[in-house]
């Protein structure tokens, strides 16, 4: 038997949404060599589509207006495309541990969750 190493080539955190995207390429691979997907991946594939929210695409764009309009690291913006979040309380869980971030008011928290929206 041939021992297989696989090699990290890129590391980098994404989102729910981002995740099923590759795992929906994964599974029409597997399909097509009709070959089973491992327990672990089947599992963590049928979460990303319970709880995926929103297209892949989306989610990117959202992250990246996220990161540009409130300067939000990528933790805090793939977060807030996870929950998708319709109410300021729910933000403001993602966000207390930021002083910057956290120092948003109200309001601006409520253009936030529309602008979310908006990119839906």
């Amino acid at each position: 038997m041939t021992n297989l190493v696989k090699k990290i080539l890129n590391e980098q955190k994404i989102s729910i949404p981002e995740v099923k995207e590759i795992l929906d390429k994964v599974s029409e691979r597997m399909q097509k060599l009709n070959t089973p997907i491992d327990p672990f991946t089947e599992a963590t594939y049928e979460y990303c589509q319970n709880f995926s929210k929103m297209p892949a695409d989306v989610a990117r764009n959202i992250i990246n207006m996220l990161k540009e309009e409130y300067g939000m690291d990528d933790s805090h913006a793939i977060q807030i495309v996870n929950i998708d979040p319709r109410f300021p309380q729910e933000v403001r869980v993602i966000l207390e541990k930021d002083p910057v971030l956290r120092a948003l008011s109200d309001e601006d928290i409520i253009v936030m969750i529309q602008k979310v929206k908006d990119y839906q």
